[in-house]
């Protein structure tokens, strides 16, 4: 194999994580869950608590309960984190996909009946009008 010369460029290896230098660094909340989490996980019905999630990485499950009163930004959020965007992802283990896609099905299933409702609001002022 022939070697290709350096042209007195660093040799630059690949980094085991290239992300661990854009990461925030860690708090002493990362590693529990707070109260906006857990009175986040009450208000769940039983069935859609994620508890794999929140004993593995109780940051997300923090920021995805910080996130939850905008659905958007939730929606956004589980997306992110279910859809390897940036390439190389190692991705989670299946028991926490599940719940995390359990989470996103409840979510879009909530967010429906208020644009359902919000939209009928709209038409019946648009036609009281006329």
């Amino acid at each position: 194999m022939p070697r290709f010369l350096h042209f007195g460029l660093p040799d630059v290896s690949p980094q085991v994580d290239s992300w661990e230098s854009v990461r925030r660094p860690q708090r002493h909340n990362d590693e529990a869950l707070t109260g906006t989490t857990r009175a986040w996980l009450r208000r769940l019905p039983a069935g859609r608590r994620p508890q794999r999630l929140c004993a593995s990485y109780p940051r997300l499950a923090n920021l995805i309960a910080w996130h939850w009163r905008d659905p958007r930004q939730a929606q956004e959020m589980l997306d992110d984190l279910l859809i390897d965007r940036r390439g190389g992802r190692a991705g989670f283990a299946k028991p926490i996909v599940f719940e995390l896609r359990r989470l996103r099905e409840y979510l879009d299933r909530a967010v429906e009946p208020e644009h359902a409702a919000g939209y009928l609001d709209a038409l019946r002022q648009f036609w009281s009008r006329h």
